[in-house]
């Protein structure tokens, strides 16, 4: 799986989420530890980009369901709930991860869903399947550091120093702030490494964007590639570079402060999870 462009922090834990790989990417003083498939936010409830730091670990949480959610159940015939207790039928699955400010209702969490893990289902907060989700709760630590990024085109190099690029779907129909500097780069990274990079296949990987690693520098098209380590030409921005997807955490519009098919809780006070 490659690796976003993204400046880690080299002491403590960093989670990083590249939101078109549906993918979280758990690291260690600046090592990858594990990677997470995920359900991310659906294209009218993005997940939103920004940095953040994990507060609050919350296990076999109630789901308080919000009122725009509410409604939702209220026009689609279902039965209106206002809160599903702790079990197998909680869309919070049995751990909830937040991340951010209590106000945002942002978190990880497991899923009453496993089989829309990974995709993007969700109304903004971030699915994973409930080993996964305990897996993760085991590990964190409060005040880790957590990297939301929408990057559709991944630089990498594997062990041989042949580079690649893998190309995602743009599944939020966003302009993707690396797309014009991309040209550079590749010519950036042929001149100093003495490499041809072949454009042809730069061109096939854009037009699919199956999100499938093609090698731009082999003689031959290769199979599986091993260990892909990230290319810097993101989060190091240089010679008119761009600066790296990692904004200040941003408020949610009052539609998605409020919706959680299954992922946000109820804002109050206190942790709004009922332990």
């Amino acid at each position: 799986m490659p690796e976003p462009d993204i400046q880690l922090s080299q002491s403590g834990q960093h989670l990083v989420v590249n939101l078109p790989q549906a993918r979280l990417f758990f690291y260690q003083d600046g090592q990858l530890q594990r990677i997470y498939p995920v359900a991310v936010g659906k294209m009218l409830t993005q997940t939103p980009i920004g940095s953040y730091a994990i507060t609050g670990v919350y296990r076999d949480p109630s789901w308080h369901v919000p009122k725009s959610i509410q409604e939702e159940q209220k026009n689609q015939g279902k039965p209106v709930l206002t809160v599903v207790p702790p079990g197998p039928d909680n869309p919070l699955g049995p751990v909830f991860i937040r991340f951010g400010e209590a106000r945002l209702g942002l978190g990880f969490h497991g899923t009453n869903a496993p089989a829309s893990v990974p995709g993007f289902r969700s109304h903004g907060c971030i699915r994973l399947k409930n080993p996964d989700a305990l897996s993760l709760a085991d590990a964190v630590q409060k005040g880790a550091a957590v990297t939301i990024a929408y990057q559709t085109v991944l630089l990498n190099q594997d062990l041989a120093g042949d580079l690649w690029l893998t190309a995602y779907k743009n599944h939020y129909k966003q302009d993707d702030p690396s797309f014009p500097h991309l040209a550079d780069s590749l010519l950036e990274w042929q001149r100093t490494h003495g490499v041809a990079v072949v454009g042809r296949r730069v061109d096939q990987a854009l037009k699919e964007r199956s999100g499938k690693p093609v090698c731009l520098t082999c003689k031959h098209q290769p199979g599986v590639p091993g260990e892909l380590a990230a290319v810097r030409w993101l989060s190091l921005p240089p010679k008119g570079g761009i600066p790296e997807q990692q904004a200040e955490p941003q408020t949610l519009p009052a539609p998605q402060s409020y919706n959680s098919a299954g992922n946000k809780l109820k804002p109050v006070k206190k942790p709004a999870v009922v332990l």
